[in-house]
């Protein structure tokens, strides 16, 4: 609240403000100018309750995702998801987004699989083809459909294991951590087994297929004001908006989620959450090229 009134904060529309589904559709109302560089491509309203905390870190209480310091926080994430898709994650809450028009193809809570007891843990990476979505959580790893979100494989994450390298079929290769850092093991999603481990980096190739991550969307601060905006070239940002966060980069936009410049409430703290609250969440995307 005090960063806010410091900053001169002001509640001004962006491109990113209308509460409606905002599409850019080949024969829609806002084609061809809304496929000009740094014109907003899509801008899709987020449900539930969303706040700005701290330095205007995004944080959405109910499924604990968190924009805030490295050392403690829990990512906002989206991937290609192939097909002219993009997954976006907040935890275990999935929407399945179609990226060139914003259309919401899916909804998907893990948390509503009983099996999945680590989704706690909090997530901490995204990976997908063309056909699944596999989610690194610290403790576990599930896959999904990409199709319509159902859950076709999971399991705990073993000990001593890192990030997530490749996949083949159910099999996934992880990075070994600590003193075997360099060497790798394999891990079946169908049945939590460990198949292998402790080879080197030689054998990473054989083993299947890299995944897509999420690709770096660069955030800057708008000049005058608390506003943040994604980058689209070095000397070019798209709409403003409030906790910008950067998500992913597909072919030419650029994904984002942030809250909208006029969709703050009162500027007051509340005893059931920090920060303020932010009523016009939004999920975007902006044309890069």
């Amino acid at each position: 609240m005090a960063y806010l009134q410091e900053a001169g904060y002001e509640p001004l529309a962006s491109d990113i403000s209308p509460r409606e589904h905002l599409l850019c559709l080949p024969a829609g109302e806002r084609a061809p100018d809304c496929e000009d560089q740094g014109r907003v491509r899509w801008s899709l309203p987020l449900e539930g309750e969303y706040r700005l905390t701290g330095r205007l870190f995004l944080y959405h209480p109910d499924t604990g995702a968190l924009d805030g310091d490295s050392y403690s926080y829990s990512v906002f994430d989206a991937v290609d998801a192939g097909e002219g898709s993009v997954l976006y994650a907040e935890n275990a809450l999935l929407r399945m987004v179609d990226a060139e028009t914003g259309e919401l193809l899916w909804t998907s809570d893990l948390r509503e699989n009983p099996d999945l007891d680590f989704l706690h843990s909090g997530l901490e990476s995204l990976h997908a083809d063309d056909e699944r979505i596999v989610l690194r959580f610290t403790d576990g790893l599930v896959e999904v459909d990409a199709a319509n979100g159902s859950v076709s494989g999971s399991a705990p994450q073993p000990k001593c294991s890192d990030a997530l390298v490749a996949i083949n079929g159910s099999e996934v290769i992880l990075e070994h951590c600590g003193t075997y850092e360099g060497s790798y093991m394999a891990l079946d999603l169908s049945t939590g087994e460990v198949l292998w481990e402790f080879r080197d980096g030689g054998e990473r190739g054989m083993a299947g297929d890299q995944l897509r991550t999420h690709a770096w969307a660069v955030v800057s601060d708008v000049e005058g004001g608390p506003a943040t905006a994604v980058e689209t070239q070095s000397y070019l940002l798209g709409p403003a908006g409030l906790g910008t966060i950067g998500l992913t980069r597909i072919g030419d936009t650029a994904v984002a989620v942030a809250c909208a410049p006029d969709g703050l409430g009162p500027l007051r703290t509340e005893p059931h959450a920090p920060g303020v609250a932010c009523q016009e969440p939004r999920l975007y995307a902006v044309n890069t090229d």
